[in-house]
């Protein structure tokens, strides 16, 4: 997100690239086009709900989802197990009741005031790593018995343990997330290249692609990439998920999930492969970014008495947000 002064028209083709939002007497861009048209797009990790930036990814979320104007809505979002307790009342307390989301339709082609009045019923908080297990346990795959779940996010990799009696304290966790293989990264391309004006959001979109334009040259950053992901392993998964997978929690379960963006890095599978592939069954989950929205939609859900009111599942990520809603 970046605060912007430009008329921006048709410099966009869907509300969903086009994301410009009015808080305040300020106006600001998120998402893709604060990438394509912000100078330094920026986003402070772990936010407070309080925050300017929580605010307004939790407005710009609700109005890509499509809903009408009014509607009722029962929201479910998420936390780190780091921030959960800290947080948690401050989220619901902030987030619920009345809002007006006003948005610039110019800037994708369209006409209007992109004035959109909302009424949040309702806001359901949950630790992340318990909505990724609510999502295994009551979404398509009905998973049962007990299970480790490992989200790798961006700001937070997240670790726990769920039985069918219930989710092991014991097991939950926060450890930095592959922000610190990102920093990695940047420490490294710092030794030759001017980076001053490359915030840590371009630069993971540099991390992910594999190879980043700098001074008008492609440079392939697939090596260091990998060197960054196996230091950050040994830095902070390996000694992350030793604490969680040990002999006390193994006498439970030697299923592991994983999830969350880090896990379509090939480069961190194979370690996690390497340390735990002969004590215990290893499994990405389908569309691993979006489990944890998955979860927050099945939590709204159970809230819902009739059809006036629109369940509805955000996940307020530091690279990405998603929203979930129900087909029917």
């Amino acid at each position: 997100m970046q605060a912007t002064n430009s008329p921006l028209v048709n410099t966009a083709n869907s509300l969903l690239t086009g994301l410009k939002i009015q808080m305040g007497q300020q106006w600001y861009i998120c998402g893709k086009l604060a990438l394509n048209e912000g100078n330094s797009p920026r986003r402070p990790l772990n936010a407070s709900p309080e925050s300017l930036e929580c605010q307004l990814l939790f407005k710009a979320a609700i109005l890509t989802s499509g809903v009408g104007a009014d509607t009722p809505l029962m929201i479910t979002i998420g936390l780190p197990n780091s921030t959960y307790r800290l947080y948690r009342e401050t989220a619901e307390q902030t987030l619920r009741g009345k809002h007006i989301i006003q948005s610039d339709p110019a800037v994708y082609g369209e006409d209007g005031s992109g004035i959109l009045p909302i009424e949040v019923a309702h806001i359901d908080v949950l630790p992340e790593v318990v909505s990724c297990m609510v999502a295994l346990r009551r979404g398509e795959s009905c998973e049962r018995g007990a299970f480790f779940v490992f989200s790798f996010g961006f700001g937070t990799l997240e670790t726990g343990l769920s039985t069918d009696e219930g989710v092991v304290e014991n097991a939950m966790g926060s450890a930095p997330g592959m922000h610190y293989a990102v920093n990695i990264l940047r420490e490294q391309l710092q030794q030759t290249y001017d980076l001053s004006f490359q915030s840590i959001q371009q630069l993971d979109e540099a991390f992910r692609n594999g190879y980043i334009y700098i001074n008008r040259k492609k440079i392939d950053l697939q090596g260091l990439r990998k060197k960054a992901i196996q230091t950050y392993y040994a830095e902070i998964v390996s000694p992350a998920l030793g604490d969680v997978v040990n002999d006390r929690n193994l006498a439970k379960s030697n299923r592991i999930f994983l999830c969350g963006g880090g896990a379509h890095y090939g480069d961190l599978i194979d370690c996690i492969l390497e340390e735990f592939g002969d004590i215990a069954g290893v499994k990405i989950v389908d569309q691993p970014e979006s489990l944890a929205v998955k979860g927050y939609l099945l939590n709204s859900m159970r809230y819902i008495q009739d059809q006036s009111k629109l369940p509805v599942g955000i996940d307020i990520g530091n690279i990405q947000t998603r929203v979930a809603l129900a087909e029917n």
